[in-house]
């Protein structure tokens, strides 16, 4: 099952996802820029690179790789990950 339809990455850090259900969100990843995870996107030209197969965003050829659920993580909790 896919998750992700289609994205489009937009200044300072955000990504704009429609979602496979017909839902489209915008997440904001500034928040976030501090993390080894994701302190490589706070290079522009590499996240515009973003690109999706449906499950996960790809930056830079596999370099940065997130879950549509790590991403809805960052929608509704900004900074925090989510508690068990």
């Amino acid at each position: 099952m896919h998750y992700i339809k289609s994205l489009i990455p937009m200044e300072a850090c955000r990504l704009f996802m429609e979602m496979e259900s017909g839902s489209s969100v915008t997440v904001d990843l500034s928040v976030k820029l501090h993390t080894m995870k994701y302190k490589a996107l706070a290079d522009k030209m590499l996240f515009k690179t973003a690109a999706t197969d449906g499950n996960y965003v790809i930056w830079g050829n596999g370099l940065v790789k997130v879950t549509a659920k790590e991403l809805m993580d960052v929608v509704l909790l900004g900074e925090y990950p989510a508690s068990a």
